[in-house]
């Protein structure tokens, strides 16, 4: 019985110290997944405008790009977030979405002379929440 008690508590001391390391980089990581979340956001609409300046498609086919790479984007902030935090991978997602999409929203609001919130951007935020949880999921449930 004494035994098991201690082998418990070793493991909970090895847990405390993982947490507490986790800490500091944890943030680092976070703002890691961010970045490379803007960074494929980037990618996309330069090789959409690429594509619309060359070609004859239509810029009517902007809005639900504009959303498969807000969940994209969010799908691989959430994804980083969960797999940096090892637990809660679906509120994780959640959150990696959400900070996303108020980013994506303040640099809206900062570029344009006005800014409304309607159903696109309601959309916006839906599918970023929706791609950062699906992101999250398979970022805590990955091979390690």
């Amino acid at each position: 019985m004494e035994k098991k008690k201690k082998e418990n508590k070793k493991k909970i001391q090895k847990k405390r110290e993982s947490m507490e390391k986790q800490g500091g980089q944890g943030w680092i990581c976070m703002v890691k997944g961010m970045a490379v979340a803007y960074a494929i956001t980037c990618i996309f609409f330069i090789a959409y405008g690429l594509i619309l300046t060359y070609t004859n498609i239509s810029e009517q086919s902007l809005p639900m790009v504009a959303l498969v790479c807000t969940a994209l984007s969010s799908a691989v902030a959430g994804y980083d977030w969960a797999k940096c935090r090892k637990r809660k991978g679906f509120l994780m997602g959640l959150a990696a979405g959400l900070v996303y999409t108020v980013i994506l929203f303040i640099v809206t609001g900062l570029a344009s002379d006005t800014f409304t919130i309607g159903m696109s951007k309601v959309m916006t935020l839906i599918v970023a929440l929706a791609g950062g949880g699906i992101g999250g999921i398979m970022g805590v449930n990955g091979k390690k």
